[in-house]
Order: C-alpha cells, then sequence, then structure tokens
C-alpha cells in the first residue's frame, strides 16, 4: 500500500505525475517496502508516496500462533478496481457511512469505489482526497469525524490497527484489511476467469485441529457455492495433518471428484489471507449434526444418555496446553480455571445444575476442576497433557511428531475422536462456558442450533475475565 507523505526536497525519488492511474504506474515498477516516489501534482502541492509492504501493516505479528509464518496478507501489486465482475461489494452491505483517518492509497480507492456505486456517505480530514476524487454531495471533508464511530451502519476505516478482526467484527478495521476485503476474488483469480473453473481447492496446512478443517472445510463449500465452485481437496489423502480414511469412518464428508484437475481446479494462494475476510468469516454456524456419520451420532447420543441420564447438565470446555505452547494471543488467550471458576460456582447455585461435563486436553485444568468441584466433574477418559511436560515454545505434544510404526495416525485418530465426543456432549448440555474463542465454542454452537438456556464465553485477551 502506498501512503501519502510529504515532499521530501533533500532527495531526489523517481518522478511520477499525478493521473487516475498513480498508483498503478508507481506498482509498475515492483518497489521495495519503504520506496518513495515524488508526485508533480498539477491540482496543488507536489508530494510524495511511500511503498509499505501490506505484511506490515496488520496486527503485530506476535499474535499470531508461533506454527503461523508469514506472509499473512496479499500483496495487490496488481488490482483493478474498475473490474466490477470481481470485486466483492457485498462487504459495504448494510453500511450507509464510511469514515477513514488516513488518506493512502487504499482508502481512496475505496471512497472512488463507494461513490460510484453505493448510496453510502464518506467523510475524512484530508483536503487532499480531492487531488484524487472531485467535489461530492456525499464526499465530506471535515475538521472532526463523526462521534458515533461504533454505529453498526458505520464503516470505520483506522489508521492502526487496533483488537484485530479475528473476533469477527468487520465495521471497524484497519485500509489494507477493507482494501483486501473488496478486492479479495481478484487476489485469488489473479487475472484468470472464475468462468474457466468448477472447483477450487484450499491448503489448510497442518497445524489445524480437526474442528477447524470442518469448520473451515464446509465455509468453503458455502463460500464459492455462489459461483458454483465446488470446494475439494487435493492433499493426497491428508486433510490437514488427518488422513481421509480415518476421518470419513466418522465424518460425512465430499471432497473430491473424478471431474477435477488441475487445468479445472483453483487453488487459493493463502489461508490465512482467506481468513481474514467477511466473505469467509462472515458464513455463521457453518456446519451442523450432519457432518457426523449416523452410527456415529448414534454412538455419542448413546454415551450421554447412558451418563447423564436427566440429569441437569453444565458443560465447561477449558483449553490449556494446545493454546499455551501455540503462542496464542490477542483474543484468542484463555481464561485460567480458576478464572472460571466463580462464574461456574454461580451458576450451579443460581441453576441447580447436578453435573458438569467437562471439555479439556490439560491435565492440569482437569486436576483443578475436581480439586473444585469434586464429584460433579465427569470428563472423558483420554490421555492429558501438562505444560510441565511440554518444552518451552513447543508447538505439538511429542507423540504427535514421529511417523515410527504407525503409532502416529493410531493416536492421533484417538485424539479426534475424543475431541469430537467432548464437542457433541458439550452441545447435549443444558448450558455451557467456555475459556475463549475458539473453533471449538463454534462448533458447540453450531451443534446446539440456539438450544443452550445459557452460554458464556470469556474474553481474557480483550478485557479482564469477569
Amino acid at each position: 500500500m502506498f501512503k501519502i507523505e510529504a515532499y521530501e526536497q533533500t532527495k531526489s525519488h523517481p518522478t511520477l505525475t499525478l493521473s487516475p492511474n498513480l498508483f498503478h504506474e508507481a506498482l509498475k515498477q515492483n518497489p521495495a517496502s519503504l520506496a518513495r516516489f515524488h508526485v508533480q501534482n498539477p491540482k496543488g502541492d507536489d508530494f510524495d508516496i511511500v511503498y509499505y509492504d501490506n505484511n506490515d501493516d496488520i496486527e503485530p505479528l506476535d499474535t499470531y500462533p508461533a506454527y503461523q509464518k508469514p506472509p499473512f496478507m496479499a500483496s495487490y501489486r496488481i488490482y483493478d478496481e474498475n473490474d466490477t465482475e470481481t470485486l466483492w461489494m457485498e462487504f459495504f452491505d448494510g453500511v450507509t457511512d464510511m469514515v477513514f483517518e488516513e488518506l493512502n492509497e487504499y482508502t481512496i480507492v475505496l471512497t472512488k469505489l463507494v461513490l460510484l456505486h453505493t448510496d453510502i456517505t464518506v467523510f475524512c480530514t484530508d483536503q487532499r482526497i480531492h487531488y484524487f476524487i472531485p467535489e461530492s454531495d456525499r464526499l465530506h471533508v471535515t475538521d472532526r469525524l463523526p462521534d458515533n464511530l461504533d454505529n453498526e451502519t458505520l464503516l470505520y476505516i483506522q489508521q492502526e490497527l487496533g483488537s484485530g478482526i479475528e473476533d469477527g467484527r468487520f465495521r471497524r478495521l484497519s485500509a489494507t484489511y477493507a482494501f483486501h476485503n473488496v478486492f479479495v476474488l481478484q487476489w485469488v483469480l489473479a487475472g484468470r476467469d472464475f468462468s474457466k473453473y468448477q472447483f477450487i481447492t484450499v491448503d489448510i496446512g497442518d497445524w489445524a485441529g480437526i474442528g477447524a478443517i470442518l469448520s473451515y472445510c464446509a465455509r468453503y463449500t458455502i463460500a464459492f457455492s455462489r459461483f458454483h465452485l465446488k470446494f475439494i481437496n487435493q492433499n493426497h489423502g491428508y486433510l490437514g495433518n488427518f488422513e481421509e480414511a480415518h476421518l470419513t469412518r466418522y465424518f460425512a464428508l465430499d471432497l473430491h471428484d473424478d471431474n477435477a484437475t488441475d487445468e479445472n481446479t483453483l487453488v487459493v494462494p493463502s489461508f490465512m489471507a482467506l481468513t481474514k475476510t467477511k466473505f469467509l468469516k462472515g458464513i455463521p454456524h457453518s456446519i451442523d449434526e450432519s457432518v457426523l456419520t449416523p452410527h456415529f451420532k448414534a454412538e455419542m447420543n448413546e454415551y450421554y444418555a447412558g451418563v447423564f441420564g436427566s440429569e441437569k447438565v453444565l458443560g465447561v470446555m477449558i483449553r490449556g496446553t494446545d493454546y499455551v505452547t501455540a503462542g496464542m494471543t490477542g483474543d484468542r488467550m484463555m481464561a485460567t480455571p480458576k478464572q472460571m471458576a466463580p462464574r461456574i460456582h454461580e451458576w450451579i447455585e443460581k441453576y441447580g445444575f447436578e453435573r458438569i461435563f467437562l471439555a479439556t486436553e490439560d491435565a492440569d485444568a482437569l486436576e483443578y476442576m475436581r480439586q473444585e468441584f469434586g464429584d460433579l466433574v465427569v470428563a472423558l477418559s483420554q490421555e492429558r497433557l501438562k505444560l510441565s511436560d511440554l518444552h518451552q515454545n513447543e508447538l505439538i505434544a511429542a507423540y504427535q511428531k514421529e511417523h515410527a510404526d504407525g503409532m502416529y495416525e493410531e493416536k492421533l485418530e484417538d485424539t479426534t475422536i475424543n475431541y469430537f465426543y467432548a464437542l457433541y456432549i458439550l452441545s447435549k448440555c443444558d448450558s455451557f462456558i467456555c475459556s475463549g474463542r475458539c473453533n471449538g465454542w463454534d462448533i458447540v454452537q453450531s451443534f446446539n442450533n440456539g438450544r443452550f438456556a445459557n452460554c458464556y464465553k470469556f474474553a481474557v485477551g480483550l478485557q479482564s475475565a469477569d
């Protein structure tokens, strides 16, 4: 992205002339990050444009799990704001006003688009926007931005990215993310034509748990079906880190087509960049019980009935070792059992729960909960880890690193089935408390489909656990 800065008098830089294609002309020179251009301006004072790599204009890199490596954002060295067929203008649905703090390449382009193709009114504080866009009764240059910046119908493009968009809020975000949301299809296509493709594939990577994988596969299927593209998996018999042969015993997956070829299958360049779009993340409750094979669902229903019968059950999910070792920060930080205990005690007293079903992979969390709540706690029998068992900064438990003698696949399958048992049983409980935002929360909510009497998610990464 190019930012507009004061003309640097003391140094010589490549010179361009202000025109509607200014940024495209500069991008043709394949600028390195912080490359600078002088701009001759027949409409006013000359100025400079400075290129900033898009990967530098996102949330701080330490908010990403250690197993995810940059780049995390598309560069957009080539794009076409006039190709309305490939612009995802649905991003602006429900928006009546747009506000931006900084005049730059992306806020200029987005302003042009909304003035041409929507009824949105734009507010900014930089008079230089008229170098690029003529005056309009829907373009207001003011000394002070509107006060109602949290209004649900207002799109607020801020200079610095605050908490990010990982919590699904697409009404307040940086210029880079706002631009990416509108141009995401051009990034996927890279100049190609949707009509030449029948299938689409995304390499999720080998870091994701089965919950994340199934959730994203469902989102891909829904998101790209509007373009008549079928999502398929081309990862040679593996779905993420899991053998498809194992998963199809338990899950109803349709991930292949005999007619798919390299020529008719569109490959999405980056899983991570796609997740930063409302195009994908705006799809709610993407999986339900139909993802389970009938025999697996019946087996779990039998388990719940046998263990709990008609008792009133509070489901509690505590993510621990896996999130700590993965380096999760921000709104992905999990509440500790000690932080959760007061709320659990409150609900037991208020609603009269007779049992707690606890889902956790953390041995320390299980021990704490049993000490705190005694015989009320029921948990699946499974192998659990303590943080003390793991080396600092280790990304995955040691037993998941080796493929020796087939034990890796067997262990991974056991872990997967235990995990889904836990999620499904949580969804059958009367109420649900979760340690934070995770794919498990989303899946439990989807399976439950709004039947919980009460549910609560801690948000320690954004505020104190209450």
